[in-house]
């Protein structure tokens, strides 16, 4: 989970991906606007547009709202795996198996099977919590379905180091990957890392800036090429 000491997403994604994209796109005027809603209800923490090579309007997001709750996920299960519940329940299963199991005259019945039924317990909590962890992950992802953009990116405030070794982390990444969700992290020291890079996709109808409020003075700012920043 970010610290007190660990750098902010915010303070550093939106020039690094006004950078990206002008040096990956070659674009010379990004816009980038704060706090950008949409027609339908769906709000972005950053919105990056500009024109591309084709003189075609593209269209980015970042997101970084409550992207907290990912962090300590990702953070807490690198630390310390899952829960410790998870070694209560076989000795629970085991009690009570053996209470109901105790009179039976037959050994293997009475006593074999209580520690079998513990063992699948502890490996049945395991991987129902397991399981439970992913969908959360995947609930806080899908946040991002609502978002109208050519690429999506994702940001949160965690060391890029809480990725290794770590197979919720790469769960996660997978499941970004599939998505088509970019990623971006920022640690302790202040640099930005980009673990994905967003799957672009096009628009079927018109471009992506149709779909959001602010339409006309974004569109307004592009057509007299001067970069506009609002806060």
């Amino acid at each position: 989970m970010p610290t007190s000491r660990e750098s902010k997403i915010e303070d550093f994604a939106y020039d690094y991906l006004q950078q990206y994209y002008t040096l990956q796109q070659g674009a010379k005027n990004v816009l980038v606007s704060k706090s950008e809603k949409s027609k339908n209800e769906a709000e972005v923490d950053g919105l990056f547009a500009f024109k591309d090579r084709d003189n075609s309007l593209f269209l980015a997001t970042l997101y970084f709202r409550n992207t907290q709750s990912i962090a300590k996920l990702l953070t807490n299960y690198k630390k310390k795996g899952l829960s410790r519940t998870r070694y209560i329940t076989p000795f629970i299963l085991l009690a009570v198996s053996m209470l109901f199991t105790r009179q039976s005259e037959n050994l293997v019945y009475a006593w074999v099977l209580p520690f079998v039924v513990a063992i699948a317990g502890y490996f049945l909590h395991s991987i129902l919590e397991k399981n439970f962890l992913k969908r959360k992950l995947k609930t806080l992802v899908n946040s991002l379905d609502k978002q109208h953009a050519n690429e999506k990116w994702l940001g949160i405030s965690i060391s890029s180091l809480y990725f290794r070794n770590n197979s919720l982390a790469s769960y996660f990444l997978k499941y970004c990957q599939r998505k088509g969700i970019g990623l971006v992290t920022v640690g302790k020291r202040s640099k930005v890392v980009r673990m994905l890079e967003p799957r672009t996709s096009v628009c079927r109808r018109g471009d992506y800036l149709s779909y959001y409020i602010n339409e006309e003075s974004i569109r307004k700012a592009l057509a007299n090429e001067t970069i506009l920043r609002v806060a």
